[in-house]
């Protein structure tokens, strides 16, 4: 019974309740009552798929179908498979890969940089005058200041990279933990030639990676794509046939490594650990007695674009056969590098090194030039 009553009171009150708002609704029909706003909370997602021909966020490019190959000009640069434009002529980094020799961040000519990379003579821009008598010779007497060189390059993780800049050291620096390295110093503008050379932690030492190329007064040259070499050692190099040998070294982390047996007749391959290790075990049963060659390289980079180091250090490998390793800049093998070494040096200057064996092209780019004679220098004994 009482709960009776609670309800029919509750519904009373309730029903005044009702009365009282609808009277109120009759008597102001035009009022107009706020109504209190609703918040929602959203939240927005961004997506970004290479490959969809749209330059979506983080993407510089997007273009089906090309792979980011090298481009003379800046309107022809392509797109790489991580929708990032490949290297070209006039992005502001010096690719002597590509024939640069200079690259000042456009395609203009008269800039003492031309549009296609080339380095134009210091009086061929400036804004000479051709009429009047003027004996202005386009700029000669503007003071253009100090040329700096920037270097980024890779090598084994946390190395010392020694700097070699004309023949002559300028320093180093230390490589971090995942092998990456840059280096800046001040150069006098013309024909440069720069190498870079570091050990391993079992103190072999790396072939030096050498390269020439112009620089110009008053510019920045950017000097990417230094890769140093593996480093290589073998277990044995005088061994029996049918006997299995160990080569081992250091290069930049996970990368593949090769092995190259002769005049790569065999190539055997294996990845470098995160700490730049890698050996690769030699079953020497199928091949016939005699003196080999053995080096490395490795190779970075994704299935569609790839890019190789140059070789290492090159060494000999007796298999059944007598004679003892000597180094590749000893050229005729008596155990000295001297003048009758750069005799054969300077005989087989300019070309690709002949059939000299070991190779007069010590360094392997496939020219007898100025890098393989620092190096000679470098391991001079008189």
């Amino acid at each position: 019974m009482k709960q009776l009553i609670s309800f029919v009171q509750e519904y009373s009150t309730l029903s005044i309740h009702f009365v009282v708002v609808g009277c109120f609704f009759l008597l102001f029909p035009n009022t107009i009552y706020a109504i209190p706003p609703t918040y929602i909370a959203t939240t927005t997602v961004s997506t970004s798929i290479c490959g969809n021909n749209v330059v979506d966020g983080g993407e510089s490019c997007d273009v089906s179908g090309e792979t980011g190959g090298y481009s003379t000009t800046i309107v022809g640069r392509q797109c790489d498979v991580d929708c990032d434009f490949g290297p070209y002529c006039g992005d502001g980094v010096l690719q002597t890969i590509y024939a640069e020799e200079c690259d000042d961040g456009n395609n203009d000519d008269g800039d003492f940089c031309s549009g296609t990379c080339t380095i134009e003579p210091a009086g061929s821009g400036g804004g000479g005058t051709s009429g009047g008598g003027s004996q202005s010779s386009g700029g000669d007497s503007v003071d253009l200041g100090d040329t700096q060189i920037n270097i980024v390059g890779q090598t084994i993780p946390r190395a010392k990279v020694n700097i070699i800049l004309d023949a002559e050291s300028i320093g180093s620096v230390t490589a971090d933990a995942d092998g990456d390295f840059d280096f800046a110093t001040d150069a006098s503008p013309g024909t440069v030639s720069m190498g870079f050379w570091t050990e391993d932690d079992n103190d072999v030492r790396s072939i030096t990676y050498s390269t020439t190329f112009d620089v110009t007064q008053g510019a920045i040259t950017n000097l990417s794509g230094v890769l140093i070499p593996p480093t290589i050692a073998v277990s044995d190099a005088t061994i029996n046939p049918g006997d299995i040998v160990t080569f081992a070294g250091q290069a930049v982390p996970d990368a593949k490594i090769e092995l190259h047996i002769g005049d790569s007749v065999q190539v055997l391959t294996t990845t470098s650990d995160s700490g730049g290790y890698w050996n690769i075990d030699l079953d020497t049963s199928g091949l016939p007695a005699a003196e080999y060659t053995a080096r490395a390289r490795f190779v970075i980079g994704s299935s569609v674009l790839t890019t190789e180091s140059s070789f290492s250090s090159t060494l000999q490998l007796f298999l059944g056969v007598d004679g003892s390793p000597t180094t590749p800049s000893d050229l005729n093998r008596d155990g000295f590098v001297n003048l009758i070494d750069f005799s054969i040096l300077i005989f087989w200057w300019g070309t690709g090194g002949g059939d000299s064996d070991p190779p007069a092209d010590i360094n392997g780019n496939g020219r007898v030039s100025i890098e393989d004679f620092s190096i000679l220098l470098f391991n001079w004994t008189g």
